[in-house]
């Protein structure tokens, strides 16, 4: 099918396959099975929604991340992204969801749906038939999405501005006079680190110079068998787009050898130096990734995991004033209530389910919903 589903095409297939999750929620007896000659009553229930995002809040009936109501756990409104105090986030509730999804549903007209769903950022879910879905909890957030594709390459392409045609790498600053131009939301965030000074240099931390150095350290670097490296000219617009697991290499290994090299050593006597903040900074993001992508899970781990995102997170605002956060961070502060719910995101996250979709996207298709046709045996 080209394109993505509407809302219609998604509730018209998730309907057939709630028709059955309602018969096994309460029960159905099979006369035989292999363990059970007598027969066996089988019971089941779905719980996680693991997609990226744009797939999840289809399929649960939340707006896209392009709306006021961007989040699928709270409901801070987009123009509000830059506060990261979650405790101060109202949260969704599930009754209030159900009513106003049903609303949705039973509205008279389509202006109706519309003014709902622009009002509210939300529509009716087939799944919401199941008595036990509730699709704020259960609707989780993939953390390879939210954080490789998401996480490390907006901060090294567009926070960091990366450009391999540039020729000279610079400190990054956003404005040429930014300590007169500081938001004045930001403003309490000082005290994470020094104000930058005026007459600021390139806005590209990473260039062409940089780049080959951390090229070249990446020639010298053995990688285990089982991790694969990444195009040995990863930035350039020949290697393309990095996958998840590119991303992964590059900021987790590549990056982290060679800053700590060249800004780390060269600024360790001077740690309130643009470049060595910019490290820290960096690090931070990548100890947070690390921590939430453990095999294993914990209360202090979890603890670590939020502390170390906000920390990352407030430092970008104080770095790079004029950078506006995108959902991809605000998801990463409600992603640890996925660990504690639902366990290492190694059992819930979208590796497996992406290698399938692309085969299924390897298939052959008239592009016709509901349809499938195939070619004649012309032996």
């Amino acid at each position: 099918m080209p394109g993505h589903p509407n809302e219609d095409q998604v509730n018209h297939t998730l309907k057939e396959v709630v028709d059955e999750l309602l018969l096994l929620w309460h029960g159905v007896f099979y006369t035989r099975t292999a363990e059970y000659p007598q027969g066996r009553t089988v019971s089941l229930a779905v719980l996680p929604a693991v997609c990226d995002a744009e797939g999840a809040h289809s399929l649960s009936g939340f707006a896209s991340h392009e709306h006021t109501y961007f989040c699928i756990r709270c409901l801070l409104p987009k123009h509000e992204i830059h506060n990261l105090k979650p405790e101060t986030w109202p949260r969704r509730d599930l009754e209030e969801h159900r009513k106003l999804a049903s609303l949705w549903r039973d509205a008279p007209s389509i202006a109706d749906r519309d003014k709902i769903f622009k009002e509210h950022g939300l529509r009716w879910s087939e799944l919401l038939r199941l008595p036990y879905w509730n699709p704020i909890t259960f609707t989780l957030i993939d953390s390879m999405h939210m954080g490789y594709l998401g996480l490390f390459s907006t901060h090294i392409r567009k926070i960091w501005k990366m450009d391999a045609e540039k020729p000279k790498s610079g400190e990054g600053h956003s404005q040429p006079a930014l300590e007169k131009k500081r938001k004045p939301s930001n403003l309490f965030l000082r005290e994470f680190v020094l104000v930058a000074k005026e007459g600021a240099t390139s806005r590209h931390v990473i260039a062409k110079d940089l780049l080959e150095v951390i090229w070249e350290d990446s020639k010298n670097t053995i990688l285990p068998s089982w991790i694969d490296a990444p195009p040995h000219n990863w930035g350039t617009k020949s290697a393309g787009k990095l996958s998840a697991d590119e991303w992964k290499v590059v900021c987790s290994i590549s990056l982290v050898i060679t800053l700590i090299r060249v800004w780390g050593y060269k600024y360790q006597h001077d740690p309130q130096s643009r470049h060595y903040q910019l490290l820290l900074n960096f690090l931070d993001m990548v100890h947070a990734i690390q921590l939430l992508n453990l095999h294993e899970t914990s209360s202090q781990i979890r603890q670590d995991y939020h502390s170390l995102i906000l920390k990352y997170l407030r430092t970008v605002l104080v770095l790079f004033p004029d950078v506006s956060l995108k959902p991809n961070h605000h998801y990463a502060i409600h992603i640890a209530e996925d660990l504690e719910l639902m366990g290492p995101v190694h059992a819930h996250n979208t590796p497996v389910f992406e290698r399938t979709n692309h085969t299924l996207q390897e298939l052959n298709s008239n592009k016709h919903l509901g349809m499938c046709c195939f070619d004649e045996d012309k032996d």
